[in-house]
Protein backbone atom coordinates (compact mmCIF):
# COMPACT_ATOMS: atom_id res chain seq x y z
CA UNK A 1 0.00 0.00 0.00
CA UNK A 2 2.86 2.56 0.35
CA UNK A 3 4.85 2.23 -2.43
CA UNK A 4 2.06 3.03 -4.54
CA UNK A 5 1.38 5.66 -2.39
CA UNK A 6 -1.07 5.26 1.06
CA UNK A 7 0.51 5.61 4.00
CA UNK A 8 -2.20 3.77 5.66
CA UNK A 9 -5.20 1.56 5.40
CA UNK A 10 -7.96 3.84 5.55
CA UNK A 11 -6.19 6.02 2.84
CA UNK A 12 -5.85 3.24 0.93
CA UNK A 13 -9.84 2.25 1.14
CA UNK A 14 -11.12 5.47 0.50
CA UNK A 15 -8.88 6.44 -2.44
CA UNK A 16 -10.26 2.59 -3.82
CA UNK A 17 -13.87 3.72 -2.93
CA UNK A 18 -13.88 7.04 -4.82
CA UNK A 19 -11.91 6.26 -7.47
CA UNK A 20 -13.97 3.11 -8.66
CA UNK A 21 -17.16 4.62 -7.89
CA UNK A 22 -16.41 7.28 -10.47
CA UNK A 23 -14.75 4.79 -12.66
CA UNK A 24 -18.31 3.04 -13.09
CA UNK A 25 -20.40 6.13 -13.22
CA UNK A 26 -18.19 7.67 -15.93
CA UNK A 27 -17.51 4.12 -17.97
CA UNK A 28 -21.35 2.74 -17.90
CA UNK A 29 -19.27 -0.32 -16.76
CA UNK A 30 -21.50 -3.94 -16.83
CA UNK A 31 -21.03 -7.02 -14.62
CA UNK A 32 -19.98 -8.51 -17.75
CA UNK A 33 -17.52 -5.96 -18.89
CA UNK A 34 -13.89 -6.79 -19.79
CA UNK A 35 -11.82 -4.57 -18.32
CA UNK A 36 -8.08 -3.30 -18.45
CA UNK A 37 -6.10 -1.74 -15.77
CA UNK A 38 -2.74 -0.06 -17.03
CA UNK A 39 -0.70 0.14 -13.97
CA UNK A 40 -2.32 -1.97 -11.65
CA UNK A 41 -0.02 -2.24 -8.47
CA UNK A 42 -1.07 -4.72 -5.72
CA UNK A 43 -4.73 -4.62 -7.10
CA UNK A 44 -6.49 -1.62 -5.36
CA UNK A 45 -8.97 -1.31 -7.47
CA UNK A 46 -8.81 -5.11 -8.57
CA UNK A 47 -10.55 -5.61 -5.64
CA UNK A 48 -13.77 -3.87 -5.75
CA UNK A 49 -13.57 -4.65 -9.37
CA UNK A 50 -13.48 -8.36 -8.01
CA UNK A 51 -16.73 -7.52 -6.12
CA UNK A 52 -18.55 -6.04 -9.05
CA UNK A 53 -17.74 -8.04 -11.96
CA UNK A 54 -20.14 -11.67 -12.16
CA UNK A 55 -18.44 -12.51 -15.30
CA UNK A 56 -16.65 -10.85 -17.92
CA UNK A 57 -12.88 -10.44 -17.74
CA UNK A 58 -9.97 -8.07 -16.03
CA UNK A 59 -6.13 -7.43 -17.08
CA UNK A 60 -4.01 -5.99 -14.17
CA UNK A 61 -0.64 -5.08 -15.86
CA UNK A 62 2.29 -3.83 -13.85
CA UNK A 63 5.93 -3.82 -14.00
CA UNK A 64 6.11 -4.64 -10.15
CA UNK A 65 6.79 -8.00 -9.72
CA UNK A 66 5.86 -8.16 -5.89
CA UNK A 67 2.60 -6.56 -6.52
CA UNK A 68 1.68 -9.15 -9.77
CA UNK A 69 2.21 -11.65 -7.50
CA UNK A 70 0.12 -10.89 -4.38
CA UNK A 71 -2.69 -10.17 -7.22
CA UNK A 72 -2.68 -13.68 -8.90
CA UNK A 73 -2.45 -15.06 -5.39
CA UNK A 74 -5.24 -12.99 -4.05
CA UNK A 75 -7.74 -11.59 -6.18
CA UNK A 76 -10.57 -14.07 -7.84
CA UNK A 77 -14.10 -14.76 -8.33
CA UNK A 78 -15.56 -17.64 -9.48
CA UNK A 79 -16.90 -16.70 -13.16
CA UNK A 80 -14.58 -13.98 -14.02
CA UNK A 81 -11.45 -14.25 -15.40
CA UNK A 82 -8.65 -12.04 -13.53
CA UNK A 83 -5.25 -12.20 -15.44
CA UNK A 84 -2.48 -10.18 -13.84
CA UNK A 85 0.36 -9.51 -16.48
CA UNK A 86 4.21 -9.06 -15.31
CA UNK A 87 5.59 -6.39 -17.99
CA UNK A 88 9.17 -6.59 -17.88
CA UNK A 89 10.80 -2.98 -18.19
CA UNK A 90 14.22 -1.88 -19.77
CA UNK A 91 14.69 1.66 -17.99
CA UNK A 92 12.19 0.92 -14.76
CA UNK A 93 12.81 4.43 -13.62
CA UNK A 94 9.70 4.40 -11.02
CA UNK A 95 12.30 1.54 -9.13
CA UNK A 96 15.69 3.34 -10.21
CA UNK A 97 17.44 6.00 -11.80
CA UNK A 98 16.33 7.65 -15.40
CA UNK A 99 17.98 6.09 -18.16
CA UNK A 100 16.96 8.90 -20.84
CA UNK A 101 19.20 6.90 -23.56
CA UNK A 102 17.06 3.27 -22.78
CA UNK A 103 13.81 2.81 -24.14
CA UNK A 104 11.01 0.85 -23.32
CA UNK A 105 9.09 -1.52 -25.30
CA UNK A 106 5.20 -0.97 -23.40
CA UNK A 107 2.59 -3.39 -25.08
CA UNK A 108 -0.74 -4.82 -25.02
CA UNK A 109 0.00 -7.92 -26.84
CA UNK A 110 -1.98 -9.88 -24.64
CA UNK A 111 -4.66 -8.67 -25.34
CA UNK A 112 -6.92 -8.43 -28.87
CA UNK A 113 -8.00 -5.72 -31.04
CA UNK A 114 -11.67 -3.91 -29.89
CA UNK A 115 -11.63 -6.30 -27.09
CA UNK A 116 -11.68 -4.19 -23.99
CA UNK A 117 -15.08 -2.01 -22.65
CA UNK A 118 -13.54 0.01 -20.47
CA UNK A 119 -10.13 0.89 -19.89
CA UNK A 120 -7.83 3.07 -16.71
CA UNK A 121 -4.63 4.16 -15.66
CA UNK A 122 -4.64 5.61 -12.16
CA UNK A 123 -1.25 7.82 -11.64
CA UNK A 124 0.99 5.72 -14.71
CA UNK A 125 1.38 8.77 -16.85
CA UNK A 126 2.65 10.99 -14.15
CA UNK A 127 5.68 8.79 -13.92
CA UNK A 128 5.76 8.10 -17.83
CA UNK A 129 7.87 9.20 -20.49
CA UNK A 130 6.32 10.49 -23.48
CA UNK A 131 8.05 7.84 -25.63
CA UNK A 132 6.35 5.26 -23.04
CA UNK A 133 2.99 7.04 -23.17
CA UNK A 134 3.05 6.89 -26.98
CA UNK A 135 3.55 3.25 -26.51
CA UNK A 136 0.09 2.71 -24.18
CA UNK A 137 -1.70 4.69 -25.68
CA UNK A 138 -1.33 3.40 -29.28
CA UNK A 139 -1.94 -0.03 -27.81
CA UNK A 140 -5.20 1.38 -25.85
CA UNK A 141 -6.48 2.86 -29.06
CA UNK A 142 -5.87 -0.75 -30.29
CA UNK A 143 -7.83 -2.56 -27.60
CA UNK A 144 -10.70 -0.48 -27.06
CA UNK A 145 -14.07 -1.52 -28.16
CA UNK A 146 -16.46 0.71 -29.68
CA UNK A 147 -18.54 2.26 -27.39
CA UNK A 148 -15.80 1.45 -24.93
CA UNK A 149 -14.28 4.18 -22.54
CA UNK A 150 -11.07 4.83 -21.01
CA UNK A 151 -10.22 7.35 -17.63
CA UNK A 152 -6.27 8.48 -17.42
CA UNK A 153 -5.18 10.23 -15.07
CA UNK A 154 -2.19 13.14 -15.72
CA UNK A 155 0.18 15.93 -14.55
CA UNK A 156 -0.97 18.72 -17.17
CA UNK A 157 1.65 21.38 -16.95
CA UNK A 158 -0.49 24.95 -17.12
CA UNK A 159 -0.68 28.43 -15.36
CA UNK A 160 -1.92 27.21 -12.52
CA UNK A 161 1.12 24.90 -12.37
CA UNK A 162 3.51 28.11 -12.60
CA UNK A 163 1.50 29.60 -9.57
CA UNK A 164 1.39 27.17 -7.79
CA UNK A 165 5.28 26.58 -8.21
CA UNK A 166 5.81 30.73 -7.65
CA UNK A 167 3.34 30.66 -4.77
CA UNK A 168 4.60 27.45 -2.79
CA UNK A 169 8.11 27.00 -4.21
CA UNK A 170 6.78 23.27 -4.51
CA UNK A 171 8.31 21.30 -7.67
CA UNK A 172 10.36 23.80 -8.22
CA UNK A 173 12.89 21.36 -9.60
CA UNK A 174 10.34 20.68 -12.51
CA UNK A 175 11.96 21.46 -15.86
CA UNK A 176 10.99 21.18 -19.54
CA UNK A 177 13.11 18.50 -20.66
CA UNK A 178 11.46 17.75 -24.02
CA UNK A 179 8.88 20.42 -26.02
CA UNK A 180 6.00 19.96 -24.04
CA UNK A 181 7.54 17.47 -21.66
CA UNK A 182 8.68 18.37 -17.83
CA UNK A 183 10.41 16.21 -15.82
CA UNK A 184 11.81 15.86 -12.32
CA UNK A 185 12.56 13.57 -9.48
CA UNK A 186 13.42 9.72 -9.83
CA UNK A 187 13.27 6.37 -8.57
CA UNK A 188 9.27 6.10 -7.11
CA UNK A 189 9.45 9.85 -7.48
CA UNK A 190 9.73 10.28 -10.84
CA UNK A 191 7.76 13.11 -12.10
CA UNK A 192 5.95 13.17 -15.42
CA UNK A 193 4.02 16.25 -16.45
CA UNK A 194 2.96 17.48 -20.17
CA UNK A 195 1.30 20.56 -21.69
CA UNK A 196 -2.35 20.43 -22.76
CA UNK A 197 -1.07 20.44 -26.28
CA UNK A 198 1.49 17.90 -26.01
CA UNK A 199 -0.72 15.66 -24.00
CA UNK A 200 -3.66 15.97 -26.84
CA UNK A 201 -1.14 15.16 -29.35
CA UNK A 202 -0.47 12.10 -27.73
CA UNK A 203 -4.23 10.85 -27.35
CA UNK A 204 -4.85 11.69 -30.75
CA UNK A 205 -2.00 9.81 -32.02
CA UNK A 206 -3.80 6.59 -30.63
CA UNK A 207 -7.21 7.43 -32.24
CA UNK A 208 -8.95 8.32 -29.13
CA UNK A 209 -10.68 11.52 -28.38
CA UNK A 210 -10.91 13.81 -25.00
CA UNK A 211 -14.23 13.76 -23.96
CA UNK A 212 -14.12 15.54 -20.91
CA UNK A 213 -11.22 17.02 -18.44
CA UNK A 214 -11.01 17.72 -14.82
CA UNK A 215 -8.51 19.73 -13.25
CA UNK A 216 -6.91 18.24 -10.23
CA UNK A 217 -6.05 19.44 -6.39
CA UNK A 218 -2.24 18.71 -6.72
CA UNK A 219 -1.34 21.98 -7.66
CA UNK A 220 -4.41 23.89 -5.77
CA UNK A 221 -6.45 24.05 -9.53
CA UNK A 222 -9.70 25.93 -8.68
CA UNK A 223 -12.45 23.50 -8.81
CA UNK A 224 -10.89 20.25 -8.70
CA UNK A 225 -12.59 16.90 -7.58
CA UNK A 226 -9.59 14.60 -7.56
CA UNK A 227 -5.63 14.91 -7.33
CA UNK A 228 -4.78 14.36 -10.36
CA UNK A 229 -5.77 15.82 -13.82
CA UNK A 230 -8.35 13.79 -14.76
CA UNK A 231 -9.91 12.45 -18.41
CA UNK A 232 -12.38 10.16 -19.94
CA UNK A 233 -11.16 9.16 -23.80
CA UNK A 234 -13.28 7.11 -26.44
CA UNK A 235 -12.31 5.75 -29.60
CA UNK A 236 -12.82 8.54 -32.14
CA UNK A 237 -15.10 6.37 -33.76
CA UNK A 238 -17.17 5.77 -30.69
CA UNK A 239 -21.21 4.67 -30.86
CA UNK A 240 -23.11 4.79 -27.60
CA UNK A 241 -24.22 0.91 -27.49
CA UNK A 242 -24.35 0.45 -23.77
CA UNK A 243 -27.39 0.42 -20.87
CA UNK A 244 -26.78 1.94 -18.28
CA UNK A 245 -25.85 0.00 -15.25
CA UNK A 246 -25.27 2.64 -11.98
CA UNK A 247 -27.19 0.49 -9.79
CA UNK A 248 -24.99 -2.31 -9.41
CA UNK A 249 -22.31 0.24 -7.85
CA UNK A 250 -21.81 -1.65 -4.47
CA UNK A 251 -20.74 0.40 -1.20
CA UNK A 252 -18.25 0.32 0.87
Amino acid sequence: MQIIGSPNPQHFKSAMAHIFREMVLRGDISTGSTVLDIGCGCGRMAIPFSRFLETGKYYGIDVWEEGIEWCRNNIKRDGVEFEFILRESKNNYYFSEVDFSSQNDYHLGEIERNSVDFAFAISLFTHLRSFDCYNYFSELGRVLASGGCAYVTAFIIDEYFFEYVRRTGMHSAVRQIEPGCYYAYSGQDFFAGYTMNKWKEIVDSSGLKIVSYDVGKWAEKPGALNHQDTFALVSSAYRNEKKPSVDRIPNY
